[in-house]
């Protein structure tokens, strides 16, 4: 494909520019495909809609106002699954509106009725799962496309809703949490990071997050620790019988490809 030669406002940091990344902060000025699973995503995308894993060029990731106070900040931030980090069949692979709904149930499993675009899906008869389920499809879903209005409109509903959940497993915090990398509350998102691991030390979903983190941060020393930790635990862990594993197998995978695994 040939570069643009038009001048065209980055999303990232706003100079006008021509060529496929940005002359003055580096950031992607075209869709680029996943690097684990090859879906096309936004030039502004910071992780994959369909499998989670970091869509790469996080440090020139378009800066995003803080989500309003809701419950502490909540999780994936005014915006993005939870992704979510907010997400499947405990496997939130945002497949849109109208999809086909994953096999087995659990984050993203809920039946998909179309939504007219800004149009809140009714959600006063669901549970607070099946709320916050719905609501981060939706935002990952436009997060993908680069709807930031969309983004912001029902990031706070989902952080909202995360917040009443009476229980929230792993599956849940990590896409939490990447609803608030996606807002920009890279606190939050740490916080959940931390909650996963506190229980579950050698967790892998968790240790991948606290790498995400680490980079998103530019700490290199936390981001070789993280997959120091990561690698350090694979044998043991990958085996078990947990559902994050089975659901969140693409992120795991490139994560450990690139901590050297």
């Amino acid at each position: 494909m040939t570069a643009p030669t038009t001048p065209t406002r980055c999303p990232s940091c706003g100079a006008a520019t021509t060529g496929r990344f940005c002359h003055q902060c580096g950031a992607a000025l075209e869709p680029r495909p996943c690097p684990s699973c090859g879906t096309q995503l936004a030039a502004t995308a910071r992780f994959c809609h369909r499998c989670g894993s970091p869509a790469g060029g996080l440090a020139a990731a378009p800066p995003r106002s803080p989500a309003p106070a809701t419950g502490g900040n909540g999780p994936w931030i005014v915006a993005l699954v939870v992704m979510v980090a907010a997400v499947g069949t405990i496997i939130w692979k945002v497949t849109g509106p109208g999809a086909p709904v994953p096999a087995g149930g659990g984050v993203g499993a809920t039946a998909a009725t179309p939504q007219t675009a800004g149009t809140p899906p009714d959600i006063s008869q669901m549970t607070p799962m099946d709320r916050f389920i719905r609501l981060n499809d939706r935002i990952m879903t436009a997060a993908a496309q680069g709807d930031s209005a969309t983004v912001q409109t029902f990031l706070p509903m989902a952080l909202a809703a995360y917040s009443q959940l009476p229980e929230a497993d792993t599956d849940a915090r990590y896409h939490a949490a990447l609803l608030n990398v996606e807002g920009g509350d890279l606190a939050a998102a740490t916080a959940l990071a931390d909650s996963i691991l506190a229980g579950d030390p050698a967790n892998l979903i968790g240790l991948t997050l606290l790498g995400t983190l680490a980079e998103l941060e530019q700490d290199p020393a936390g981001l070789a620790e993280a997959r120091r930790r990561f690698l350090a635990a694979w044998s043991a862990e990958i085996g078990l019988p947990k559902q994050e594993y089975v659901e969140h197998r693409e992120v795991l995978d490139a994560f450990r490809a690139g901590a050297g695994g």
